[in-house]
């Protein structure tokens, strides 16, 4: 099995993005949008050096996973490029068949958002909001803005998951609110046909 001695990657920052990167692996990226800030203090066997307009990653004689967190640090960096350029808006659609259900985005300075009358229940569902999201609601949709992907989906997912029915018959019971439409900016890059 041949080894390698190392591998390198790099990438260009944008023109219009502001990055910063600290000693103890902390990644700040400024845009239009907002900023991200990342910790890859846990990436201990790669080492990440900014000069310039560059952002190189490189790992002595690595293994496997060394490649992969690699490659992984790389698309973090410009999932966050993009996302301080454009933004994120991930679209949910509010499904039920016989309980209306109403989702009660977070109200100012607050996480919390709540989902009533799920199947019929007295007592609202609720989660909360990852990181420096939007959440806007009316009653058919639920829409999640950001600049941090991750935190967008996350949200996303915590509430899909909250809509979770067990114990019934999940061909019969649909009720939830799932995600159909994801973009980035205006562009939409994935969908429910």
């Amino acid at each position: 099995m041949v080894k390698l001695v190392s591998t390198d990657t790099e990438v260009e920052i944008p023109s219009d993005v502001t990055l910063t990167l600290s000693d103890d692996k902390k990644v700040t990226v400024k845009g239009k949008k907002g900023t991200i800030v990342r910790d890859f203090a846990h990436a201990k066997a790669v080492q990440i050096t900014h000069i310039g307009n560059m952002l190189y990653f490189h790992a002595d004689f690595p293994r496997k996973r060394q490649i992969a967190l690699v490659g992984t640090l790389q698309n973090h960096v410009l999932n966050m490029f993009k996302g301080v350029q454009e933004g994120y808006v991930y679209k949910m659609k509010i499904v039920y068949s016989h309980f209306p259900i109403t989702v009660e985005p977070p109200k100012k300075g607050k996480t919390a958002i709540l989902i009533k009358n799920f199947i019929g229940e007295r007592a609202p569902r609720t989660t909360h909001t990852i990181g420096d999201v939007v959440v806007k609601a009316n009653k058919e949709e639920v829409i999640v803005s950001g600049v941090d992907k991750e935190a967008v989906g996350q949200t996303c997912a915590n509430i899909q998951k909250l809509c979770k029915i067990k114990d019934k018959d999940k061909r019969v019971f649909k009720d939830g609110v799932y995600v159909f439409e994801k973009s980035l900016g205006e562009t939409q890059f994935w969908t429910i046909k």
